[in-house]
């Protein structure tokens, strides 16, 4: 079998900006990673597979960088939910999937 190679396809990481508007009005929690050897091709898949694991998240604002990813995550159906709950999904997810990247910080605010 030919390796296959992830598109730089936009996926579904920014289809959670309408959620942040009308009756559903959420406010996003910021998620920050600082990294190295970023492949940046497999970024945008990878966040966007944060969303479809947990069915409940958004995920907005995706920013990639060489040494840091940055995005806005939140739920419209769970307003109690924390920094915390976010990092421990984070962190949790991060064990389960094999980031396109090294880990250096994870900062959840």
């Amino acid at each position: 079998m030919v390796g296959t190679e992830m598109s730089n396809v936009d996926y579904n990481v920014e289809s959670g900006q309408g959620y942040q508007e009308g009756a559903s009005k959420f406010k996003p929690i910021k998620v920050e990673m600082r990294v190295s050897n970023v492949n940046k091709d497999q970024v945008s898949y990878w966040i966007n597979e944060i969303a479809n694991q947990y069915a409940d998240l958004v995920v907005t604002n995706v920013s990639t960088g060489s040494d840091k990813i940055s995005f806005e995550i939140g739920s419209p159906s769970m307003s109690d939910l924390t920094a915390e709950d976010i990092k421990f999904r984070i962190e949790e997810y991060l064990t389960m999937n094999v980031p396109p990247f090294e880990l250096k910080e994870l900062k959840v605010q």
